[in-house]
């Protein structure tokens, strides 16, 4: 475990039983770093079943391992896992009850896990046991759980929360389209090398040769180990559909501004750094920067919430501000939904480019993701 990266022992993992049995027997070895990086290892097997043995981890004696636990639980959204998660709301690291919040929120929407009082925590632990269904379904009520998780969380309680290990999701998760996310970009000094990432099949490696080095640079390793030959088509075809031709220049939306003394308006929604600044110092100095960054909106807001319960919420400020009228409608419904700093690169973008890509994961990508898009799309 020492001497190899996380992903490579996952991958091994995946492909051989017998480097799978290895890794679970490595949960439970005498050295605690051992322990915790063949947790995060579990992650990248991608392998949901590992959840019952990943479970017994939760009461190690070692913070770390006990986080490495939490998030591969979190990472998978099992059912079976919610009564362990439940229990890790209590554990004394603030990073350990975030995850085990993060992941409940996946599975039963509605409350904000990181701030169910322990009170709450107890009754569901110690008293569900014994009380009639309806005075269930009234308390998870109570802490504004949705209606629909209600129900699920009732049928699971039914079968004690032995249920069977889903894959479905991953499976889909995994070979679906993938999508741009916010890691490290590829070194451009070696893009003629764009496709040669471990894990591809050939038939990958061949379909994605059809793009530019340019374009390939800007999609993550992460991603393309997710493609199959007919995702790496679509994936294809769409950024093929986005090139733009060397003949034509794009021109720039010409943009009128009016000026507004005093306005209302609500605080916007949090940004990645926003929440890491209000962080305690202790939880900060607990990990490193690169860490933090990678977290995602969801799983700062729990940190955030278990690291201080009594965070106030957002009160409407008096701020001063500019009004733009926009001549492209697109710009205009840019800024509403990601903010005018975001919505000034995606307006360079082509439209065809961006209709593949979901909503929510231009909100979750970072200003040098776009960037990179931008600059990979614009005519030489």
């Amino acid at each position: 475990m020492l001497e190899y990266d996380t992903e490579e022992v996952g991958r091994l993992a995946r492909n051989q039983s017998s480097e799978k049995k290895a890794l679970i027997k490595a949960f439970t070895d005498s050295s605690d770093v051992v322990r915790e990086r063949a947790l995060i290892a579990a992650i990248d097997t991608a392998d949901p079943t590992m959840v019952t043995e990943i479970v017994k981890i939760l009461d190690d004696d070692t913070t770390d391992v006990r986080i490495a636990a939490a998030q591969a639980l979190a990472y998978y959204h099992q059912p079976r896992t919610v009564p362990d998660m439940i229990r890790g709301l209590k554990d004394a690291s603030p990073w350990v009850r975030s995850h085990c919040a993060a992941g409940l929120a996946k599975l039963l929407n509605g409350p904000i896990w990181a701030r169910i009082t322990e009170e709450s925590i107890d009754k569901i632990l110690d008293d569900f046991p014994d009380m009639e269904e309806l005075e269930i379904n009234k308390f998870l009520s109570s802490i504004k759980m949705n209606p629909d998780a209600i129900s699920r969380f009732m049928e699971w309680r039914k079968k004690k929360f032995d249920l069977e290990i889903d894959v479905t999701s991953l499976v889909e998760e995994l070979e679906g389209t993938p999508i741009l996310l916010s890691g490290e970009s590829r070194d451009r000094s070696v893009v003629s090398e764009a496709t040669s990432v471990d894990g591809l099949s050939a038939d990958v490696e061949t379909i994605l040769s059809e793009l530019p080095d340019e374009i390939l640079a800007t999609l993550p390793p992460e991603d393309l180990k997710r493609l199959t030959p007919q995702s790496a088509r679509e994936l294809v075809q769409k950024l093929k559909i986005a090139l733009p031709s060397k003949e034509k220049k794009k021109k720039k939306k010409a943009v009128k501004v009016r000026k507004v003394t005093k306005v209302k308006k609500k605080t916007e929604g949090p940004t990645t750094k926003s929440l890491i600044k209000q962080l305690p110092p202790e939880v900060r100095d607990s990990v490193s920067d690169e860490t933090l960054a990678s977290l995602s909106i969801e799983e700062l807001q729990a940190l955030l919430a278990s690291s201080a319960p009594e965070t106030a919420e957002p009160e409407e400020v008096d701020v001063l501000e500019s009004v733009i009228e926009y001549d492209d409608p697109r710009m205009t419904d840019f800024v509403e939904k990601y903010g005018e700093e975001k919505a000034n690169i995606l307006i360079t973008i082509p439209e065809a480019m961006l209709e593949g890509i979901p909503e929510e994961q231009i909100k979750d990508m970072d200003m040098e993701t776009l960037e990179g898009l931008k600059q990979a799309l614009e005519p030489r």
